[in-house]
């Protein structure tokens, strides 16, 4: 699972993404949601990473997943920039980027990358805003929701277009 940055084509589809966070060693209910949402990637961003892996392995969900604040494990990234369908997405826990008190770090950060998705988790609080060009996503936590209830991302990537919603449950 260790990648730096990838380029995932699927070929004018609409490619589907569960995003998730904060998982904190807990994949009851990510369980329920990889069957439900039956997507086509799955993008964790960290705190527990090793709930990435069991939804790899276990679920047979492809997953790209980076390290959180709470994470030790070294193979891990710490942030990583995928290219899907032509659109960049970064991918961070948001820690690094103080998004507990503001956004444009993380923000200034996706624009020097080049990126028009921002991606992170951290505050356990769900959060989906266009700032200017990039998209900026917080997924919420699944398991210790801060503010609003439990919850996960969704993004439909295409060609022309990248979706998101916030899916509280």
């Amino acid at each position: 699972m260790k990648r730096e940055t990838s380029r995932i084509v699927i070929g004018g589809q609409v490619l589907k993404i569960l995003v998730l966070s904060d998982t904190h060693g807990d994949t009851t209910i990510a369980e329920k949601i990889v069957k439900k949402e039956k997507a086509d990637l799955c993008i964790h961003l960290g705190d527990n990473f090793k709930d990435a892996i069991y939804i790899n392995d276990k679920l047979g969900l492809e997953v790209v997943g980076i390290r959180g604040n709470c994470d030790y494990e070294e193979y891990a990234e710490d942030e990583m920039v995928l290219d899907i369908e032509g659109h960049k997405l970064l991918l961070t826990h948001g820690h690094k980027y103080n998004v507990k008190v503001t956004l444009n770090n993380l923000y200034y950060k996706a624009k020097s990358l080049g990126c028009d998705v921002a991606l992170y988790g951290h505050t356990h609080k769900n959060l989906k805003e266009q700032a200017k060009d990039v998209l900026i996503m917080n997924p919420g936590s699944l398991t210790k929701p801060r503010g609003s209830k439990a919850s996960y991302g969704i993004l439909n990537v295409e060609e022309d277009s990248v979706n998101a919603r916030i899916v509280e449950i």
